[in-house]
């Protein structure tokens, strides 16, 4: 017995296929069937400066900082023996969104498989990912060691559940329905006209034309290591600290991240009969609002969903201010509704056009003070109907 499991020991020291392990062990014969093997369950090694290689090889874009954090936290998730595929993917926060910042590799070939854009939350920076949480309804993406779960049919689609693996930092994740999925918002043609892609709620969501194969790929237990340079990451992560001892690395206390409220513009709603988010709201086709302004679409105030493939604008005070005497801006404004439609067992949201009449005119209507309040929009045939501000948060406004 004493002598098999030298055996054992001299071949996990030579990095010799686990399979090979595997057998050895069935064939040991325990004296009594109550006691436990003290073999320790067999989980992927890795060679750790083959790993950072092999990294820097296949993504040069790839910064030191990341490689090294990556290989700590794979070796990492032996120690804790995390099963695991031989699929790896990075996201690295502390780029840009409009940058390539997502790296799927594949160990077992040492190649890397997908190298694109991915998502951050709307409530952790525009262009900039600098606020993380791991709070329900933050809107916030949340940093550290995940394990992908089962792909499935949602309201997004495709998508991908994801487990966080790390306590106070991303381990209320499948309670918050963070997920990988596809985003329209996300593809190349977007970024390059809008500056940036879009953003999500707190989801790692891929470009469209790549979700199927990259969740495809990446499902069923591979690992995922979200980046940013946080010093309290660095320190409290029990993946980045597993050769410490626990009492450097105790989760006494996370703190808090400051949040970074976003100004968000007035915006219009119709006052008609329905309430709340059904009331329609004043916007204007995103082509035709750079014709007119002269100035790059707002993401702040882009709907969430297109409207027959075409991105819509919700206008301010200002634009219509800006409008009322110009007929061709006349003539672009819309009001646009939410609706609800299932598809596979979801409650999906799509954007609708809601047919008022044909705009004739708008009119302002000021507070004692001069202060724009509310407008008049003049359809033709007589009607009309008023229009007045908010700028509370709406869903399904805003990337």
């Amino acid at each position: 017995m004493i002598n098999t499991l030298l055996s054992l020991v001299a071949v996990t020291s030579f990095g010799l296929s686990p399979l090979n392990l595997q057998a050895m062990q069935e064939k040991i014969a325990l004296p009594n069937k109550n006691l436990v093997s003290e073999i320790p369950p067999i989980y992927p090694q890795i060679n750790i400066e083959e790993l950072k290689a092999m990294l820097h090889a296949q993504a040069p874009d790839l910064h030191e900082a990341v490689i090294n954090k990556v290989a700590t936290a794979l070796k990492c998730t032996s120690t804790y023996k995390v099963n695991r595929n031989n699929i790896l993917s990075v996201i690295d926060y502390s780029l840009p969104s409009n940058q390539k910042r997502l790296w799927i590799f594949d160990l077992a070939q040492k190649k890397l498989l997908f190298n694109t854009y991915v998502s951050h939350g709307i409530k952790s920076g525009t262009l900039l990912t600098n606020n993380f949480s791991n709070k329900y309804n933050s809107k916030a993406s949340s940093i550290g060691v995940y394990k992908t779960d089962k792909a499935y049919y949602g309201r997004e689609g495709l998508s991908l559940r994801l487990n966080g693996l790390e306590r106070n930092f991303n381990d209320n994740a499948m309670n918050r329905s963070i997920v990988m999925h596809g985003g329209w918002y996300l593809d190349e043609g977007f970024i390059k006209r809008y500056g940036r892609p879009g953003r999500s709620w707190g989801c790692p969501a891929v470009p469209l034309t790549l979700y199927q194969p990259i969740i495809n790929t990446i499902k069923n237990e591979s690992i995922i290591v979200v980046y940013y340079p946080s010093d309290e990451w660095f320190s409290k992560s029990k993946f980045l600290t597993c050769d410490k001892p626990k009492s450097a690395t105790a989760l006494s206390s996370i703190s808090s991240p400051v949040g970074t409220e976003e100004h968000r513009d007035d915006v219009f709603f119709a006052q008609v009969s329905k309430g709340g988010e059904d009331k329609p709201i004043l916007v204007m086709p995103a082509t035709q609002y750079e014709k007119i302004f002269h100035a790059q679409a707002p993401l702040g105030r882009m709907l969430r969903r297109q409207i027959a493939k075409e991105e819509y604008i919700a206008l301010n005070n200002q634009e219509i201010n800006q409008i009322i005497n110009n007929s061709q801006g006349i003539q672009a404004l819309y009001f646009v509704i939410p609706t609800l439609r299932m598809v596979r067992g979801y409650y999906e949201t799509e954007m609708k056009i809601v047919n008022l009449g044909t705009i004739k005119s708008i009119n302002s209507t000021s507070d004692n003070n001069g202060k724009v309040k509310s407008y008049t929009v003049s359809f033709n045939g007589n009607s009309s109907v008023r229009v007045q501000s908010t700028d509370r948060f709406i869903r399904w406004l805003g990337l």
